[in-house]
């Protein structure tokens, strides 16, 4: 990564007294993590209410890495927020799988946040009986869990 890159990283969450020690950065192909670690009670103020903190400031950070243009995918993490989410997320997709197979209908999600349903569409992308998609525009977005019709694979 860059050197400025880093200081835009660094310097942002400098203004939330976040050291460069808490910091971890790992790029992999077009996927650049940074994990935050600290205190799960004082991560609150930086994740906030359903995560909306937490995806403004990743927002923030793409847009500044980016200049505008998306050549990387960035994923923060404060106090492994992210991971316990993918959890949750890993049962909802379980019950929409049997969802799914015991009506033969689409499953809806609740609402999820952009990177939720990505982390989703990702985990569907080369599964052989199921496929997800996103219908709706902005905060009436819904991602659904379908089987994968014959022949599209």
């Amino acid at each position: 990564m860059h050197p400025d890159d880093l200081n835009k990283i660094h310097g942002l969450l400098g203004f939330f007294d976040i050291t460069s020690d808490q910091i971890l950065i790992v790029e992999e192909d077009d996927l650049v993590k940074i994990t935050v670690d600290m205190d799960e009670l004082e991560a609150g103020r930086l994740i906030g209410r359903f995560a909306t903190t937490l995806d403004s400031l990743q927002l923030l950070i793409s847009l500044m890495l980016n200049q505008g243009v998306i050549h990387r995918h960035i994923l923060l993490d404060v106090a492994g927020y992210r991971a316990r989410r993918l959890g949750t997320l890993a049962t909802m997709v379980d019950r929409a799988k049997s969802e799914v197979e015991q009506t033969g209908t689409p499953a809806a999600f609740p609402p999820l946040s952009s990177t939720e349903r990505r982390q989703i569409h990702l985990m569907f992308q080369d599964d052989a009986k199921f496929t997800s998609y996103s219908q709706g525009e902005g905060i009436d977005r819904r991602l659904y869990l379908a089987f994968r019709p014959a022949g599209d694979q």
